[in-house]
């Protein structure tokens, strides 16, 4: 009797330890699905060339970055040339001359091209923390189409108009100090976040004695990690607008970060969609299960 006691100890404690463990890979597994999504984005998107020109190329079609790009095209032409009285009226012809032009399809190619270079600015500012590289991108081919539509219409002095290198300044260096250390992290990890959220999550489900329960809990698990990967990334907006140099467009600057992270938040709402999905769909099927195992009633004599 006291041998039967003793096993049924040892089996509770297995029980126990069974649970505990189960419990705390699946808290694991969850942690590592917002952190794998932000991994493979980094070593994926960010991280490369075609990737990254595809995520912001929509841009040359939203109104508030052709407004930005205008106004430092019309800015950095203004720069070089000294009209005296007919300063003003030159500055109205060039701005003219270049929201026609952000709206032509010319515009979309340059913008790619531009886009394309400051990819590789993006990867030296986040890489070398020696750089003391602003993040921008370079509005030169811009410039010289705008000088050229202005010659081709005639407009007084327009091929006096020096060629300049005009750019927008997306990062100032000074402000990468914290984004140098987490992208670095992040793209060194790759998919091995990801890789292990689903390795760990498959483990506590083998490890849990109510298996459906077990996956329910875990895919409701899964989609709190797509909220805290959605509220991530809604405070990282805030935190970068809040840090864009002045006289930037703000509203140019948050559709940037929308491009640029338009898979993530996609990726978000399809952790949380999928997520509560399943965990009802486990609910269910454990609760059923659960009746249907019920020890059927002695009929009376």
């Amino acid at each position: 009797m006291a041998e039967g006691e003793a096993r049924g100890r040892g089996r509770g404690a297995g029980y126990v330890v069974r649970a505990v463990l189960a419990v705390v890979l699946a808290v694991v597994a969850c942690v590592c699905v917002p952190a794998g999504a932000l991994s493979v984005w980094a070593k994926y998107e960010i991280g490369d060339t075609d990737t990254f020109v595809d995520s912001v190329s929509p841009l040359a079609s939203d109104r508030d970055v052709r407004e930005a790009v205008a106004d430092a095209v019309t800015d950095g032409v203004m720069r070089q040339v000294d009209l005296g009285a007919l300063q003003d009226q030159a500055r109205e012809f060039v701005r003219e001359a270049a929201v026609s032009f952000t709206g032509s399809p010319a515009f979309r190619d340059a913008w790619d091209a531009a886009a394309r270079g400051a990819h590789k600015a993006v990867l030296e500012a986040l890489s070398d923390r020696e750089s003391g590289k602003d993040i921008r991108i370079d509005l030169g081919p811009v410039t010289k189409q705008v000088k050229q539509q202005l010659i081709d219409n005639h407009v007084p002095y327009a091929d006096r108009i020096p060629d300049t290198d005009t750019s927008l300044t997306f990062v100032e260096s000074r402000e990468l100090g914290t984004a140098r250390k987490v992208f670095h992290a992040f793209e060194t990890a790759g998919p091995w976040p990801a890789v292990a959220a689903f390795v760990l999550g498959a483990a506590s489900i083998a490890l849990a004695h109510r298996r459906l329960r077990a996956l329910s809990l875990l895919a409701f698990g899964v989609a709190l990690a797509g909220v805290a990967l959605r509220l991530t990334l809604m405070a990282g907006r805030d935190e970068t607008l809040g840090r864009i140099p002045s006289g930037f467009s703000r509203p140019a600057a948050g559709a940037g970060y929308d491009a640029l992270t338009h898979a993530l938040t996609t990726a978000s709402w399809w952790l949380v969609g999928i997520g509560c999905a399943a965990g009802v769909a486990g609910a269910v099927a454990s609760v059923v299960r659960g009746r249907g195992s019920l020890p059927k009633r002695p009929r009376p004599a």
